[in-house]
């Protein structure tokens, strides 16, 4: 077993480090000799982990052209060689990758369009749950309120971004022409969540984006407009505050844990 494990750990020391050391353990023949049996694995290794990319970046790859994608994809992979031990999580620090990378952070909308597509995986494979519905809130008794704490389903992510990516995403994955690039005054959040088996994704103002990190961090319904009250008056803050929650209710954001939210 331990000659076993040496002879694993070499075999992946020379595919990510391209480390020759193995050679001596590989037997060859006059047709197939060890450096081109080694160069063969090698070789269907790498384009294994080109293609994960191609299947998770989509849209990243239409923008850049099928050259300089396979470019980006052979410095990543020399950068960060895979560490997983499934092929599904390969590919995560590929948008940090292109916003620190001298070739790439000069257009930090490419990691800005990387981290959407990743962000999209991440939705689309999150925990199933049960949402909660309008009538279960309708029936909360009026006391119950001050004290709501609401949880959100664990597909739903947020970013802020300062690109039109997901027009350009959007255009894109519809076959159609994408817009340029445009940079917006002041980055916009967004929400992305899973409804139904579909990835959705809206854009916030700033009070709802501050209401979402509220209830992510665990405030209650009450503190909740306590919070919002930076933007109005009291009144109008729980008026906000409800029309928020039906909004996240509708379309499918909120765990229906009622018995624990009370």
């Amino acid at each position: 077993m331990d000659d076993l494990l040496h002879l694993q750990n070499k075999f992946q020391d020379y595919l990510q480090h391209a480390n020759n050391q193995i050679e001596n353990l590989i037997v060859g023949t006059e047709k197939v000799p060890v450096a081109l049996r080694l160069m063969i694995y090698g070789n269907a290794y790498h384009a294994r982990l080109l293609e994960a990319l191609e299947s998770t970046y989509t849209v990243l790859k239409t923008c850049l052209g099928e050259d300089d994608f396979y470019q980006l994809g052979h410095d990543y992979i020399n950068a960060h060689p895979s560490t997983y031990r499934s092929i599904r999580w390969f590919g995560d620090q590929l948008p940090a990758f292109l916003k620190a990378h001298e070739d790439y952070r000069d257009h930090p909308y490419l990691a800005e369009l990387a981290q959407v597509e990743w962000t999209m995986t991440l939705v689309f494979d999150a925990a199933d749950s049960t949402v909660l519905g309008t009538e279960e809130i309708n029936h909360l008794p009026s006391e119950a309120w001050e004290t709501l704490q609401i949880q959100f389903i664990p597909s739903v992510y947020r970013l802020n971004l300062s690109w039109n990516v997901f027009e350009i995403w959007q255009a894109i994955s519809e076959g159609q022409e994408p817009p340029e690039f445009v940079c917006s005054a002041a980055p916009v959040t967004w929400a992305l969540w899973r409804h139904e088996l579909q990835n959705y994704y809206s854009s916030m103002r700033k009070d709802e984006a501050f209401a979402m990190d509220r209830v992510i961090q665990g405030d209650s319904f009450g503190m909740l407009c306590e919070g919002l009250c930076k933007w109005m008056d009291e009144q109008n803050a729980v008026i906000r505050a409800a029309t928020l929650l039906k909004g996240w209710i509708v379309s499918g954001m909120v765990k229906n844990n009622l018995n624990r939210m009370l």
